[in-house]
């Protein structure tokens, strides 16, 4: 009897969905808040020094850049990733692709952009909208929060799971990437979250 309440207990923790931990140095996959699962490009890795799985929030680099023993290969593109997982129900994207990315382009949009991730105001350069996603390029217009990276940065916007997810891609000022390259960087992040995720929605 203790055994099945015990299995039922467990059962009900998975389903829950409950944010996982980083398991090294060289982890490449990460279950965050509200079951939103992060899967690395190659090359790269997540930070279990930044990361906050918790509070939804992951931060990835090349794999090398985090463990000087990675034997891991350099990514081709060289970049920061963050990863933000936003409340409950707080999905805003799919169906209002023109009007969020209207909003983007506004001061309005502008002011949001700069309190709502690392760094402070921007100034936006160029946006974008397809099937829910919403993209956004910008530059900083006060010096960065992430000490060596450059000031511009992309940004996309997607629901997964009931709620937004925010993907964040910047270049390193010693090593700065241009909009295109940052941009490949962004889809190839795009891709592997939505693929992670798809699985994971298929088996629960």
């Amino acid at each position: 009897m203790r055994g099945s309440i015990l299995a039922v207990a467990l059962a009900a923790l998975a389903a829950c969905d409950l944010p996982g931990t980083v398991s090294g140095p060289d982890a490449t996959t990460l279950r965050l808040t509200g079951g939103v699962v992060v899967a690395a490009p190659q090359g790269y890795c997540i930070d279990p020094q930044v990361t906050r799985p918790q509070r939804g929030f992951a931060f990835l680099a090349a794999c090398a850049a985090i463990n000087a023993a990675s034997d891991r290969p350099l990514p081709d593109l060289m970049a920061l990733i963050t990863v933000q997982v936003g409340d409950a129900n707080s999905a805003l994207v799919a169906g209002s692709e023109p009007a969020f990315r209207a909003f983007l382009e506004t001061q309005q949009g502008a002011t949001l952009l700069g309190v709502s991730d690392i760094g402070g105001p921007v100034e936006v350069l160029n946006t974008g909208a397809a099937t829910n996603a919403v993209t956004v390029y910008t530059r900083d217009t006060a010096p960065p929060d992430i000490v060596g990276s450059q000031p511009e940065s992309w940004r996309l916007f997607t629901d997964l799971r009931g709620r937004v997810v925010t993907i964040t891609v910047r270049g390193l000022t010693q090593a700065p990437l241009t909009q295109v390259q940052s941009r490949e960087v962004l889809d190839q992040m795009l891709q592997q979250l939505r693929a992670a995720n798809s699985v994971q929605q298929s088996t629960t």
